[in-house]
């Protein structure tokens, strides 16, 4: 795919980050009934914490972590009462990885009990209430929110969750789904992170939609990249993904599509060095850029004004998150000596429960050493905004 090299990503990507995350936590409610919620998007919450959480994971500031455990809270105070919905659970499986002890908290708990109780009821039973219950859309959608918190408590199921996934992706075409690339973006964005994308159909019976007909898990990372919008003309929303297969010209440019595509794409990266996306997701990264205000507001379609809703805000969180180059501690775009520093000042320290020093962790085992250093080393010197 050939990407346009004149895109500019507007702010670093550490500022970003903050000026989406402040409106966020200023609008948050934080007394009465609904508290940790957000006005008039409570159905959301679960969404906007993760993005929270995942604010807070990158740069560390209180108030971040302190606005997502009130939202965690206000999930945990519905829980009993209505279950989770899948973004809920994504939810508190991120504020369980920002907890001073990942292994040991109440938001695993409360995911484990969840799990234990679909369990109890049989979860392919669980499961089949998408089958009536919510559009092919929704079904993936929701499901693919319920597969990553499922291998992370390890649960029994988990490998039902997974294989439910991708029955349910089968049935998502045009006529099916009103944003099929999206959900092709967050079904492939949860089976890299929990298996392998290998030679398993996706339709092995050929019961689901034509367009699956003969494709593996191996083949999503590819198709996910193929409905990427490549230039042609002035302000052609280059960098954006279409929101359907067939590519219609007015179906392109909105943020959702565009945010789960490139998360497909880092996280089939990250568990397949072999492949090399690295342009189209900074393409991808450069276009989510312009749909930022500088409030922090952010817009259902990239480049126009429209919604605004906090929901977007929340996504574009965990979207900048895993946007954020290896070794770039410091979040300006850039690898560099600035970076070096901060690993020099946590030298083989222990991270638990220290942000500062769980930042430098970038192999996440612990200890701040030449395995990271290694990872800094691997992109010495790269400079997205130069790219």
């Amino acid at each position: 795919m050939i990407i346009s090299e004149n895109i500019a990503v507007a702010l670093p990507i550490g500022e970003a980050i903050k000026v989406t995350a402040d409106r966020l936590e200023k609008a948050q409610k934080t007394s009465g009934p609904a508290a940790g919620s957000w006005p008039k998007e409570q159905d959301y919450t679960g969404s906007i914490v993760a993005g929270m959480a995942a604010a807070f994971q990158r740069t560390c500031v209180g108030k971040y972590r302190t606005s997502a455990e009130l939202g965690g809270s206000y999930i945990q105070g519905n829980y009993p009462y209505e279950g989770l919905y899948g973004d809920e659970a994504f939810a508190l499986a991120q504020l369980s990885e920002i907890s001073d002890d990942p292994t040991n908290n109440s938001w695993r708990d409360t995911l484990i009990d969840f799990y234990s109780i679909i369990e109890t009821y049989g979860t392919s039973n669980y499961i089949a209430l998408f089958e009536t219950g919510a559009t092919p859309f929704q079904a993936v959608f929701y499901v693919a929110h319920l597969v990553l918190p499922a291998y992370y408590v390890d649960t029994n199921d988990k490998e039902i969750w997974r294989d439910s996934l991708i029955s349910f992706l089968a049935r998502v075409d045009d006529d099916t789904a009103d944003f099929p690339v999206f959900a092709l973006g967050v079904a492939t964005w949860a089976l890299a992170q929990t298996g392998p994308l290998d030679s398993t159909p996706v339709d092995p019976d050929g019961t689901g939609r034509p367009y699956w007909n003969s494709v593996t898990l191996a083949d999503l990372p590819g198709l996910v990249s193929s409905h990427q919008v490549e230039p042609n003309e002035p302000n052609d929303w280059s960098g954006s993904f279409y929101s359907e297969f067939s590519h219609v010209w007015e179906n392109r440019g909105f943020m959702e599509p565009t945010l789960f595509s490139v998360l497909a794409l880092i996280a089939a990266q990250r568990t397949n060095p072999a492949l090399d996306y690295d342009a189209e997701i900074l393409a991808a990264k450069q276009a989510l850029f312009n749909a930022i205000e500088p409030d922090g507001a952010v817009y259902f379609h990239i480049w126009g004004a429209s919604d605004d809703d906090y929901l977007y805000a929340g996504e574009m969180l965990t979207g900048l998150g895993a946007l954020v180059i290896d070794g770039d501690i410091s979040l300006d775009d850039v690898v560099d000596e600035w970076d070096l520093a901060k690993i020099a000042d946590n030298w083989l320290s222990s991270c638990s429960g220290d942000c500062l020093c769980n930042v430098t962790d970038m192999d996440k085992d612990g200890t701040v050493n030449f395995f990271d250093f290694a990872i800094m080393a691997e992109n010495w010197l790269r400079n997205d905004v130069a790219m």
